[in-house]
């Protein structure tokens, strides 16, 4: 026993010495659809070459084990060049960071994550130097974004990280390879909206230490630039914009007046950045009370002490130039004076800026049996003003509504069950979305933190296989407070971590997530796929049925995924 002991402490004492004299780090090439969990401990190098088509972003994962305890760790990437000394522009680099989860939601998926710690890695941080201790490990996120105009081959990068080991400064390099295919990829033709919050002062607050931001400030433009720029960057191109809210009014006599410069502020701000194919007009309709109650319209009024005993309006203006927000039945005629003042209008407004083609309205969202007679009522009276208008809503109901909408979005769960009925609307010329939120929950595929990130993927191949042209999410950024250290449930629980954002706040900054990556990867997927189909749609059928097997069911092997993947683009090569 002595003997061991004494081996054994022999062992710890080389190994203490070899560290001192010469620090060691092991960093490992790990795929972009594995999470990596702060308890792993075994890793090995599992990517030999990124393969992306040009036009495509290239997405690295390095996994950083610590053999010492190193402070100021940070990051940089040499020249990724080709044989040739063609050179990939533009890398970004970022330690992948970890929020606390709250309890699971329920029902699980049967691919449901754990994690013993109760942290998940999510966002990425580019702006920051991570220290780490002995045996600790932690992700690295590289982003190489790959111009239509560059080169086909073969391109080779270097990692370079540097950090502090007992005050001195070392250095640890890993090499890794993206191939460049001769495919260029085409706009997306899929239609994505992701849900901003930008106009709560509170939420946009966030990104300014935790003071309101003053709505159509200097500053409050400015952060909505910065969404614009995200949400274009990762192929979101669709934005939701409240005509009735940003709308300017005056009020005599029961006549209106209206100015939509601040409207056509934010729909410039989103075209110039590359993220709006259509504009989404925010819902016109609100819940008079609780969940299945009738919709109610929201109207502007005078601010007075009638308007003050009426049900309020959710506007971020309560009271604006004398001007308060209330919520009325659409067979009141104080509802049916400002619409049919205010509809004409815009419409004329948006023709004469060249948007009318690209507009789209809400009525209200998520309405159910019991409420849609309300809501019916109110699409025809709005489809008499805005005739050429697609009226669009997320839907819990599918046959209650028929006649009514123009875009139908209905929850995964409720395409699946409802599939021939809305493949009999598309027939009719009708378009069909789906989206994702708190549900469905169970085996369907989502953009929950605890789901693996092959589910986030898939969500667009499932836009493909069942010819869906849309996808929407309610929870682009409804951050809560401390939204970068967890991602805890909202709600006492009731929202599955992950379902209120997919990006981060900053100071005056916003920060991506492995989940946004990764959502955009989809998009191209998507992409590939309509490519494939328009020279061999047998084959891109195929692709698509051997990773969804039906809406809740799918092959989530990463590394089966991959394969065809390759096989994709290898065959857009050969045309």
């Amino acid at each position: 026993m002595q003997k061991i002991q004494i081996v054994i402490l022999f062992s710890l004492m080389i190994g203490f010495q070899s560290c001192m004299e010469q620090p060691q780090i092991r960093i490992y090439q790990v795929d972009t659809l594995k999470k990596v969990f702060k308890e792993q401990t075994y890793f090995r190098d599992e990517v030999d070459t990124v393969c992306v088509a040009r036009g495509e972003i290239a997405s690295v994962q390095m996994v950083v084990k610590a053999l010492c305890d190193i402070e100021d760790m940070r990051v940089d990437v040499e020249n990724v060049t080709s044989p040739k000394g063609d050179i990939l522009t533009g890398v970004t680099c970022g330690w992948v960071g970890y929020v606390s989860v709250g309890r699971s939601y329920t029902p699980p998926s049967s691919m449901i994550l754990r994690s013993v710690s109760g942290y998940f890695p999510d966002p990425i941080l580019p702006d920051s130097a991570f220290s780490i201790e002995n045996n600790e490990v932690q992700p690295l996120w590289l982003t190489i974004p790959i111009k239509n105009s560059d080169q086909p081959g073969m391109y080779k990068g270097i990692v370079k990280i540097t950090g502090k080991v007992k005050g001195r400064e070392y250095s640890w390099k890993k090499d890794f390879h993206i191939r460049v295919y001769p495919v260029v990829l085409d706009k997306s033709s899929l239609f994505i909206s992701n849900w901003s919050a930008h106009f709560n002062p509170i939420i946009l607050g966030y990104l300014n230490n935790n003071e309101d931001v003053e709505i159509y400030s200097d500053l409050y433009w400015s952060l909505i630039k910065m969404h614009a720029k995200i949400m274009a960057e990762h192929r979101q191109n669709v934005h939701r914009i409240y005509p009735v809210w940003h709308t300017k009014y005056t009020y005599k006599d029961g006549k209106y007046g209206f100015d939509f410069s601040r409207f056509d502020k934010e729909v410039d701000i989103f075209d110039k950045a590359g993220a709006l194919e259509r504009i989404e007009g925010g819902h016109l309709a609100w819940r008079s009370g609780s969940w299945d109650s009738p919709f109610f319209v929201e109207v502007p009024l005078p601010d007075n002490q009638d308007t003050k005993t009426l049900l309020p309006g959710t506007s971020p203006l309560k009271v604006e130039n004398g001007i308060r927000f209330v919520k009325l039945p659409i067979d009141d005629e104080r509802t049916q004076n400002f619409l049919s003042q205010f509809l004409p209008a815009l419409r004329l407004h948006l023709a004469e800026k060249g948007w009318l083609d690209k507009y789209m309205q809400h009525i209200a969202d998520e309405p159910t049996s019991k409420n849609s007679d309300s809501y019916r009522l109110i699409s025809k009276y709005v489809k008499q003003y805005l005739p050429e208008v697609k009226i669009l809503d997320a839907v819990l109901t599918s046959k209650e509504l028929a006649g009514t909408i123009d875009v139908w979005i209905p929850v995964l769960n409720v395409l699946h069950t409802d599939f021939s009925f809305y493949q009999d609307l598309q027939k009719t010329g009708k378009e069909i979305w789906f989206y994702t939120c708190v549900g469905p929950k169970g085996n369907y595929a989502n953009r929950f933190i605890e789901l693996p990130l092959i589910q986030t993927r898939l969500l667009h191949w499932i836009n493909y296989k069942y010819n869906v042209t849309g996808y929407l999410h309610w929870g682009l950024n409804y951050w809560q407070k401390n939204q970068l250290q967890t991602n805890a449930d909202r709600d006492a629980g009731k929202l599955p971590a992950g379902d209120n954002c997919i990006i981060y706040p900053g100071y005056r900054k916003l920060y991506t997530s492995i989940r946004f990556e990764t959502m955009r990867d989809g998009i191209d997927d998507y992409t590939l796929l309509k490519m494939i189909e328009k020279r061999n749609p047998q084959k891109a059928k195929e692709y698509a049925n051997s990773l969804i097997l039906n809406f809740n069911e799918y092959d989530n092997s990463v590394t089966f995924f991959r394969k065809v993947r390759k096989n994709m683009l290898e065959l857009l090569s050969s045309y």
